[in-house]
C-alpha cells in the first residue's frame, strides 16, 4: 500500500510473542507449498500493527 496525500500510515511493532509468531508464519512459505508472498504478507500483519488514517484538515 502506497501513501498518498491525505492518508497517514502508522506502523508499530507488536510485542515479542507476536513478532515470533509472525516470523514462524513467514518461514511457512519455505517449509510448505504455501505461496511465499502470502506467507510474508500474513507475517507482516501479525508482527506489525498497521493503522491508516484519512486526514481531512492539515495539522497545525
Amino acid at each position: 500500500m502506497l501513501s498518498r496525500p491525505g492518508l497517514a500510515l502508522y506502523l508499530a511493532p507488536r510485542e515479542l510473542p507476536f513478532i515470533l509468531v509472525g516470523g514462524a508464519i513467514g518461514t511457512l512459505g519455505a517449509w510448505s507449498t504455501a505461496p511465499m508472498t502470502a506467507a510474508a504478507a500474513a507475517a507482516f500483519l501479525v508482527a506489525f500493527q498497521v493503522k491508516a488514517e484519512i486526514i481531512t484538515k492539515p495539522r497545525s
